[in-house]
């Protein structure tokens, strides 16, 4: 009885500990990143593609030489960058607040998994997201996507835990979201989606009609919004010809009988089409074979986040991760609590970012799975606890026998 008393009374400790090894990861990445193939650090930071626009374009809006509205699929991003190049702060100090920010959004989905299932399940969930590594480097990134994956974090922690009082919050943190990434419009799309089921299946007619009242209203802005997204991305290029990972192309012809670069000998028809919605889903319907088998081949990608340009240790360490998440994931996901307005929100979420990346951009290095993956980890702490469970009690009732 006391055994069992000291280990219930211990899930603050567990919480400690994982916290303070993370800690000390984080610390020893810090010191051993030139030891870390492509994970070197310079003064503290790392560079991606992106980095130096975002850079520039935070100067530029500084010297009044830009505006934010620009760009608006990333105007967040930069407008978090602006007080540290204002004040002369230097780089490092990003990569401090985010890492501030990841501690924070464990702890969130902590208190969501502890809501949703139990506390060990809490406790599981904060480990496997402190300690995938594929994830925790991004903090050291001047980019977009630790800071997009937290906040994410802590608006779901919000919408789990909601109060009347938090609306202005998730209001606050909806709009970051969009304004960091365009993919963030489809957590607004989850939670409306969740609140047209709540109200249908509670036959809530009157709230019913005015979501698809304010929903006709808002869908020309929120056209026009998608719309302008398109031609910041020149979506439509990038259909035809980004293929579905680095080094797997659809080009038809010779230089792939010539070198080692993987071709899907797919040819779309492109009859000059725009970047608007309209002109999508008709590129979509005249490619609809060619483009459908794409579509597969980049949610298999997405979800396998193995890629043949990393080290086999590389991705040896990721499919041993994959299959903790997904074995995990699938017995969790059975066993969430039903009906739960939150839980639809995340579910919607996660479907809705694995739909998207299907109907527009090759995944190269799998960070868009990222994106979600946090969200995944909740319901295979779960899973990963009953499994465990189970094979427990298998040995120790073999042991008896």
């Amino acid at each position: 009885m006391f055994h069992n008393k000291f280990r219930l009374n211990n899930y603050n400790l567990y919480i400690f500990l994982i916290y303070f090894f993370w800690i000390i990861s984080i610390i020893l990445y810090f010191f051993l990143d030139d030891y870390i193939k492509a994970g070197s650090l310079d003064n503290g930071v790392k560079y991606g593609a992106d980095s130096a626009f975002y850079l520039k374009q935070a100067k530029l809006f500084l010297s009044g030489e830009a505006s934010l509205m620009e760009y608006k699929s990333k105007f967040g991003y930069i407008l978090f960058l602006v007080p540290f190049i204002y004040f002369d702060i230097s780089l490092v100090s990003v990569v401090y607040f985010q890492l501030f920010l990841t501690a924070i959004s464990a702890y969130c989905l902590y208190q969501i998994t502890t809501k949703f299932f139990c506390k060990l399940s809490g406790i599981i969930c904060v480990a496997l997201f402190l300690f995938y590594f594929p994830l925790q480097i991004r903090n050291f990134y001047i980019l977009t996507e630790i800071l997009f994956i937290d906040i994410t974090i802590i608006l779901t922690y919000f919408i789990v835990n909601f109060k009347k009082i938090y609306l202005p919050v998730i209001i606050f943190l909806v709009i970051s979201l969009i304004s960091i990434r365009p993919n963030g419009i489809l957590f607004l799309f989850s939670i409306l989606t969740s609140v047209f089921i709540f109200f249908f299946k509670y036959k809530k007619y009157f709230s019913l009609s005015i979501i698809i009242l304010i929903s006709i209203i808002f869908i020309f802005p929120i056209i026009n919004l998608l719309n302008s997204y398109m031609i910041d991305l020149d979506l439509i290029h990038s259909l035809s010809t980004k293929g579905i990972i680095w080094g797997w192309s659809f080009e038809h012809n010779q230089i792939c009988a010539n070198t080692e670069i993987s071709c899907l000998e797919v040819e779309f028809i492109n009859n000059n089409y725009q970047n608007n919605i309209y002109d999508i889903f008709k590129f979509i319907f005249i490619n609809f074979f060619e483009f459908f088998k794409i579509f597969l081949l980049k949610i298999f990608w997405l979800l396998a986040r193995v890629r043949p340009f990393y080290s086999d240790l590389h991705n040896f360490y990721i499919i041993i991760f994959n299959l903790i998440f997904y074995s995990g994931f699938v017995i969790g996901f059975i066993m969430r609590p039903k009906n739960i307005f939150s839980v639809n929100v995340i579910i919607f979420f996660m479907i809705f970012s694995i739909i998207l990346v299907g109907l527009t951009f090759a995944d190269w290095s799998g960070r868009f799975s990222l994106y979600f993956l946090p969200l995944i980890m909740i319901f295979s702490s779960h899973g990963l606890l009953m499994l465990s469970k189970r094979i427990f009690n298998l040995i120790f009732k073999n042991e008896n026998i």
